[in-house]
């Protein structure tokens, strides 16, 4: 992901997520040095994107989404296939992410691709109040 891409991102981001991230909050991930942010670009068009945050042995997914148009076609899942592949070049041991309680394809997605739920945040999400499983994948 660059600067270049945020229009795109903004627009999933906007219809993915009850509490979008800004864009001022982009450009200060992409300064970060323990982010790394792809996307999904479909002949110039951000179908989706993701980002990691890898920290000594611990990556931590801070966001997936795919617009809706393109869901159901394995995109989430190449996304997670790639952030993985960055968690693994960095050597992190185990990679942890927060799921809503209510978003059942991302979980079955997530399980999928080998994560397992290992704790609860009560009241998680500001917006609403719901719980966040915490999901998590041992690399070693």
């Amino acid at each position: 992901m660059t600067a270049h891409d945020l229009d795109g991102v903004m627009q999933v981001e906007l219809e993915s997520f009850p509490l979008p991230w800004s864009k001022e909050s982009y450009l200060g991930e992409l300064k970060n040095s323990f982010a790394t942010y792809l996307v999904c670009d479909l002949e110039g068009e951000i179908a989706g994107f993701g980002g990691i945050w890898v920290v000594f042995e611990e990556a931590h997914i801070t966001n997936v989404a795919i617009a809706s148009q393109y869901r159901q076609r394995g995109l989430g899942t190449l996304l997670m296939e790639k952030l993985e592949a960055v968690a693994r070049e960095k050597r992190a041991q185990r990679i942890l992410l927060e799921v809503r309680t209510s978003n059942f394809p991302a979980q079955r997605m997530y399980k999928n691709l080998g994560f397992i739920p290992t704790g609860l945040r009560k009241e998680y999400y500001t917006d609403n109040k719901e719980d966040a499983i915490v999901m998590t994948k041992f690399l070693i």
